[in-house]
């Protein structure tokens, strides 16, 4: 296994905005590696701690628009609860729609311990995928900032 996958993402070059790739053994991993794709782009991921949870549930359509929809919702609630979160556990299930039902851990935002590395405006649909290849399932997302 390639230590971008180990990792769980790896940032893509892009003109403008933040691009990048998420992997998972599984479809639920590849969601929480994009969730944490986002937030190590947001503050540096280690200075965050986990100790609020909030329940996070999304229904969808399609595979792509729940993705879409999951990583709006948290940086929602970064902007609106002023929390930023590291960790994520996620299930992803498929009835007559794709549903989402998870815990999104994390604190509340402190300007004296979290730094802002990137200012995430909008999580868009340019270029976004979600596939199984092989063994394991990939995400690609384009942030604007």
């Amino acid at each position: 296994m390639s230590s971008k996958i180990k990792k769980g993402f790896e940032f893509v070059e892009h003109t403008a905005d933040l691009k990048f790739v998420a992997y998972g053994e599984t479809l639920d991993s590849c969601f929480e590696n994009s969730a944490r794709a986002m937030f190590s782009a947001i503050v540096d991921f280690d200075s965050i701690s986990v100790v609020e949870k909030q329940e996070i549930s999304i229904e969808a359509p399609e595979i792509e628009t729940l993705l879409h929809d999951w990583l709006t919702e948290l940086l929602f609630l970064f902007s609106t609860k002023n929390v930023i979160f590291r960790d994520f556990k996620i299930s992803v299930r498929r009835d007559k729609n794709y549903k989402l039902d998870g815990i999104a851990s994390g604190e509340k935002f402190d300007q004296k311990r979290h730094h802002i590395k990137a200012e995430v405006k909008a999580v868009t649909y340019h270029e976004l995928y979600i596939k199984k290849k092989d063994n394991f399932w990939i995400a690609q997302v384009v942030c604007d900032t």
